[in-house]
């Protein structure tokens, strides 16, 4: 039987789950946070209005028109077989959430969308509470006798042999125990890094992780200098998307009363025209940033009015009302956040890393997205790569190998977990300063700096003093390799494609 292990407890990390099980393989999910109940499927149903699923159904849409906008908006990035493959299997996933007890509304029933980029309104409304119930119903659906999961465990480390997975070292987060866990086959499903950045959308645990993992054990990643990057409240609710639609019908205002507004009507604007939009007031938030340092920009939807902020952003308007902060008569601060990284473990049509038996689905996988994303494929992303990497795990021709615990984890580091909690926080204001304005003796002067900081934190060993210590110099560890994957690919770039600003070469 083959043994395969599962690294992440998100949507990714579960339909891989899945399809390892129903093919008789023996599963070990090792999750960060609880399976089921964490990563950003878990998270798209708090901080948001509501989640969509794209999915064209209508007469002319069809899943080749779908796959070509995704390759207009990602600028021909990637391969053309990648992106019409999952546009076809997101198909495939709908029809399985169906028989799992989730209709979306197929026979034509389900509230619908044009969100920015798609050519027509494809976008389907999901739902309350989806994330969540797509992930209960993935693990009611997985055979239990088949599957031993580990809450609460960090994995730090995948093994090799010969160049071929054969294991991972796992962490327990509540006693600091380590631990090998082996396998024929890993699936690497740890979701994205967005608080190497102060500001954004990702639950706390995504530091990273995944990409530090697969680059540790020899695998490619690629297209790590592009993150779509969103705008994001900051007070009196830290963290929370206004609709685009809505946002973009307001205006920007900073504090010395200069004002910014979309040029033309967002009602009448085209899919690109609208993710222009979107770009331009990110940049003149950036650029008032840029010219004084700590300056504060405010969304001003009081032209709006309240009827239409209470229909169009229900859950919004009243989260906010709640704290006592009225939409309609007062401005919310806003800041640029990091929403999802678009680069990650290289992986082919069948989810296969470049690292033989290490496959990779979901946010850590490089994506079918290219240098921009549509919203409303993340979880559909999630799911048609999550069942690839499963079933490719399954079948896969492991070593049997018994890997060891590695030396330099019996090793206690001399670095506690307060001080290297505060070197985290300098580290995500350090990449604050990059994540859309990227100057190239700045980077250059970066990479140094993390390649010093990664060579300092790993001197010693790789055990902290507790549980705590040992899980922050982890994180820390995660959280530097992605910087430096994202510097690195950044001073690569000859042409940023629009979605960052290159300054002096």
């Amino acid at each position: 039987m083959t043994r395969v292990v599962v690294v992440g407890g998100g949507g990714a990390a579960l339909r891989a789950c899945l399809a390892a099980a129903e093919r008789g393989a023996r599963v070990t999910v090792v999750s960060k946070g609880k399976a089921g109940a964490s990563g950003c499927t878990h998270a798209i149903d708090s901080r948001i209005e509501f989640s969509v699923v794209n999915w064209p159904m209508m007469d002319p849409d069809t899943p080749l028109t779908y796959a070509a906008d995704l390759e207009t908006i990602g600028r021909g990035l990637k391969a053309p077989a990648r992106v019409r493959l999952f546009a076809e299997r997101s198909g495939d996933e709908l029809r399985l959430l169906e028989r799992l007890g989730l209709p979306l509304g197929a026979a034509g029933g389900c509230a619908r969308i044009q969100l920015a980029g798609s050519s027509y309104p494809r976008g389907i409304v999901c739902p309350p509470r989806f994330g969540t119930r797509v992930l209960q119903a993935l693990r009611a659906a997985t055979p239990r006798t088949r599957v031993t999961v580990r809450d609460r465990a960090m994995a730090v480390e995948i093994l090799t042999e010969g160049g071929r997975a054969t294991g991972v070292v796992a962490l327990d987060l509540a006693t600091g125990a380590l631990d090998v866990v082996p396998a024929d086959a890993v699936v690497l499903a740890a979701g994205g890094a967005g608080n190497v950045f102060s500001l954004s959308t990702n639950p706390r645990e995504l530091v990273g992780d995944g990409y530090a993992l697969g680059g540790r054990a020899g695998a490619a990643l690629d297209h790590m200098e592009f993150i779509q990057y969103v705008m994001l409240t900051v007070a009196p609710i830290r963290g929370w998307f206004l609709v685009t639609s809505v946002l973009l019908r307001g205006e920007l205002v900073d504090e010395r009363g200069a004002r910014c507004a979309a040029p033309v009507d967002p009602a009448t604007a085209g899919p690109v025209e609208q993710k222009r939009l979107v770009a331009e007031f990110i940049g003149w938030i950036v650029a008032r940033k840029r010219r004084e340092p700590g300056a504060r920009v405010f969304w001003d939807g009081r032209r709006i009015g309240r009827p239409a902020l209470e229909a169009q952003m229900p859950k919004t308007y009243a989260a906010f009302r709640r704290r006592g902060h009225d939409l309609a008569r007062r401005p919310v601060e806003l800041d640029v956040g990091a929403h999802q990284f678009l680069g990650g473990v290289v992986t082919d049509l069948a989810a296969r890393s470049t690292v033989p038996n290490l496959f990779a689905a979901g946010d850590v996988a490089d994506s079918v997205q290219g240098a921009d994303r549509i919203n409303g494929s993340g979880i559909m992303e999630a799911l048609v790569f999550g069942a690839l990497a499963g079933a490719g795990a399954a079948a896969a021709d492991g070593l049997r190998a018994r890997p060891a615990l590695p030396p330099a984890y019996r090793r206690e580091s001399r670095h506690g977990a307060d001080r290297l909690r505060g070197w985290g926080s300098r580290l995500k204001a350090e990449m604050d300063g990059i994540l859309v304005v990227r100057d190239r003796v700045r980077l250059g002067a970066l990479d140094a700096r993390l390649a010093a900081n990664l060579e300092e934190l790993e001197a010693d060993g790789l055990r902290g003093a507790d549980a705590p210590a040992t899980r922050a110099l982890h994180e820390l560890r995660s959280s530097l390799l992605t910087s430096r994957a994202v510097v690195r690919a950044s001073l690569a770039r000859e042409r940023d494609l629009g979605l960052f600003v290159t300054g002096q070469r």
